[in-house]
């Protein structure tokens, strides 16, 4: 039997300030983004948190931040991609916003 792959959503590229906490060893990792979606993120770092960690990130740009719990989904030598698993409605809201952005330019 073949198991279907989740579609991903299309990710775009956007830089912004990141912070990364390992939910249980706290571990903080400051960096930037290099592309966004409405489900997760790409970082890249040179020391990546291996995957399925669970994180606590917040994300930084143009004047708003949103914060979101997530886990590391993919690791490659040039960082790693999160998956956003809970976020509220506010940051929801901020997060459409950056992305209907990202579409008009």
């Amino acid at each position: 039997m073949k198991i279907a792959k989740r579609p991903r959503a299309l990710r775009k590229p956007f830089v912004a300030a990141i912070v990364i906490i390992d939910v249980r060893s706290e571990r903080q990792i400051s960096a930037r983004t290099s592309n966004l979606s409405m489900r997760g993120c790409f970082v890249p770092t040179p020391t990546p948190l291996n995957p399925g960690t669970k994180v606590q990130i917040t994300i930084v740009h143009a004047g708003a931040k949103v914060a979101v719990s997530g886990r590391v989904a993919s690791v490659r030598a040039e960082g790693m991609g999160i998956a956003f698993l809970k976020i509220e409605q506010h940051d929801q809201a901020v997060l459409e916003r950056w992305i209907g952005d990202l579409r008009t330019t």
